[in-house]
């Protein structure tokens, strides 16, 4: 089989945590067009004691968040594990990054596994506080949803003052008020602050506004702004709710209008989204579209700058539907642009129902899930290359150590 190579990274950003704290977010875009690039795995656990770290006592009291019981030494290594190689780190993602060097031992990964399977858990630490998880996806329904949720669960158990988490997940459902409901429900169960992703984006403000009014945290992960900045009826993170946790959108879109102007150059792309409404892909598609050069165009564009296009929920029986529908009228479409590779893995199989041939075709993507890449390698294309950034799930840590300061 010929040695074909996958081109990375799309851009590695650094975080953004809105109106939390005075840290300054870097961003930084790379690219390795001469080189193969390979995706991350999960740092390998060690095992001592359960949900312990391995955070020291000096570090956590000489940093600039000791007087929180926090320590910013993050290992590098991890940290560019997490992000990649970025520069200037924000204070509160590294004192994340230093609590997710956990030692994990079986009786952690049992409690692990316990509490991302049931509603609500007990972590054994008899702490006080009680953590609420408030998806508008699901565990079951996407993937990458599944991990973040553990990835919160995980670094919860970092905690002793965290005594109980509570999940729910509204599954996609398109009518707003199950997410509205979900996170009502976790206000009348007291919890002591609420980690999600506003799928519905401001049809969620009410309910978000009514948490924050009973003295509960909201803070969003993965850039999920309850309504993009400037929107009509937008809440303000840092006024209206704590904070937002992601990159900067706009970054991430010039990055992608930037790979298919330099490997597509002219013709037609097609561009898939998540939720109706959410503010992650109204943000990178709004700038996708005027940094394309002249000769490129979408082939599916959206209705107008406050709209998003091709709308998959996330779902990826819907990003098949959606690919199938582009293809079918734009069968030579040059390139793709997405935030979700395990979508995108199962949208190239309208490729292969409708005999056209994977050539020529750049993917612009955001996550990294190892689908995607595993049949970039057995269909063998020279012609098909990858661009991707880093998953991000680590985000979901970052919200919840935001909340706990």
């Amino acid at each position: 089989m010929k040695r074909t190579r996958l081109i990375g990274l799309i851009a590695v950003l650094a975080m953004i945590l809105a109106a939390c704290g005075g840290d300054d977010a870097a961003t930084t875009t790379t690219a390795a067009p001469d080189e193969p690039a390979t995706t991350a795995a999960p740092a390998e656990p060690t095992t001592t004691e359960a949900g312990s770290t391995d955070t020291t006592a000096e570090a956590m009291d000489e940093g600039p968040l000791a007087e929180y019981g926090e320590s910013t030494d993050a290992d590098p290594a991890l940290v560019e594990r997490a992000i990649g190689p970025v520069g200037d780190v924000p204070d509160i993602v590294l004192a994340a990054i230093a609590r997710a060097n956990q030692d994990l031992d079986q009786a952690t990964i049992d409690k692990a596994m316990e509490c991302w399977s049931n509603q609500e858990c007990d972590t054994g630490s008899g702490g006080e506080l009680t953590m609420g998880w408030a998806d508008g996806g699901g565990d079951t329904v996407n993937v990458w949803r599944g991990v973040s949720h553990m990835e919160a669960i995980l670094q919860a158990l970092t905690y002793p003052e965290i005594g109980t988490i509570v999940s729910t997940a509204a599954n996609f459902n398109a009518d707003p008020a199950v997410h509205v409901n979900d996170v009502r429900f976790l206000i009348q169960r007291g919890v002591s602050f609420i980690v999600g992703y506003p799928d519905v984006g401001i049809a969620l403000a009410p309910a978000v506004l009514e948490a924050e009014a009973a003295g509960i945290p909201y803070v969003s992960y993965s850039a999920g702004y309850v309504g993009l900045p400037g929107q009509d009826g937008a809440l303000v993170p840092g006024e209206d709710y704590t904070a937002v946790v992601g990159e900067d959108l706009c970054a991430l879109g010039q990055s992608f209008a930037d790979v298919l102007n330099d490997s597509v150059g002219t013709g037609e792309v097609g561009m898939l989204g998540g939720t109706p409404g959410n503010a992650l892909t109204l943000g990178w598609q709004q700038c996708v579209v005027p940094a394309l050069a002249d000769g490129l165009e979408i082939a599916n564009p959206p209705a107008d700058e406050n709209s998003t296009t091709g709308d998959t929920y996330w779902v990826n029986s819907f990003a098949l539907d959606a690919a199938r529908g582009i293809l079918t009228t734009t069968p030579d479409l040059g390139g793709w642009v997405y935030e979700y590779a395990d979508g995108m893995y199962t949208a190239l199989q309208a490729y292969d129902e409708l005999g056209i041939p994977v050539e020529n075709l750049t993917i612009a993507i955001r996550t990294d899930e190892q689908t995607l890449f595993c049949d970039w390698v057995e269909r063998a294309e020279p012609t098909y290359n990858i661009w991707y950034s880093a998953g991000g799930n680590f985000q979901a840590r970052v919200a919840v150590t935001t909340a706990m300061l």
